[in-house]
């Protein structure tokens, strides 16, 4: 390959915002994408001015161009969208030290209990889509969505370990407790795992809020019926959704 004679001062053009920075601050990570892209044994687009042309997000290469020069890292707002950044670039030192940052090291253990919670995202597709429903039906600043929200209980509990030993076939409330289901619009869980139903609300409401949707939450007792003793189901909750 024909080795290209590459300037010290580089102008950049990065998603349409320009940079000036040096060939060796690029090539400071040398297993990085701008590494390789710079190394002078490839061709680098450009544009109309002779900058070299990257088509990425332009706002946060600055960060990337300030971790490269003196190991700066951005502010925790901006971190994983630099993470981001950082990945598609191959920056390796920028990628682990984002990784030791409570935004992406929290993210990355929020989305591993969620890979536990059978079928999250179809559920909140779905959460959504009833809600739009609802709305077209029922014309209303707010609308209201009934949501059962529980987790998998152990095979043997307090609970269940008070109820008396049982004569053949005689009625068990326990079982018909597990049997019980909610009249609701959506079921999330069960799940195994050790985050608890409020835990799961909590990343519902976090998701939904990214989407750009103000929720509020109540738990209620909608089944409204005794099911053990004095038992009422608790499991559903009741989302709010606030259309303007």
């Amino acid at each position: 390959v024909l080795q290209q004679n590459l300037p010290e001062i580089v102008e950049l053009n990065v998603g349409g915002y320009s940079f000036t920075t040096t060939l060796s601050t690029l090539q400071k990570c040398p297993v990085s994408m701008l590494s390789a892209m710079f190394s002078g044994r490839h061709s680098v687009a450009m544009d109309k001015n002779g900058r070299y042309f990257i088509d990425r997000d332009g706002t946060m290469f600055h960060y990337v161009l300030n971790f490269l020069r003196q190991s700066e890292l951005p502010p925790l707002n901006d971190c994983a969208k630099v993470y981001h950044e950082a990945q598609f670039y191959n920056i390796q030192p920028l990628i682990e030290a984002l990784e030791l940052m409570k935004p992406i090291a929290g993210e990355k253990f929020r989305q591993n209990f969620l890979s536990h919670v059978p079928h999250y995202e179809e559920n909140l597709n779905i959460l959504l889509e009833k809600a739009q429903q609802v709305a077209a039906v029922h014309p209303d600043r707010v609308s209201r969505l009934r949501v059962c929200i529980y987790k998998e209980e152990g095979s043997s509990n307090s609970y269940e370990n008070s109820i008396p030993p049982l004569m053949p076939g005689e009625w068990n409330p326990f079982k018909y407790r597990q049997s019980h289901r909610c009249d609701v619009h959506v079921t999330f869980g069960p799940w195994n795992v050790g985050p608890g139903v409020y835990d799961l609300l909590d990343c519902i409401k976090h998701d939904l809020s990214h989407k750009g949707y103000d929720i509020d939450s109540q738990c209620i007792g909608v089944c409204d019926q005794e099911v053990v003793d004095q038992f009422v189901c608790k499991r559903p909750y009741e989302l709010r959704f606030r259309w303007w």
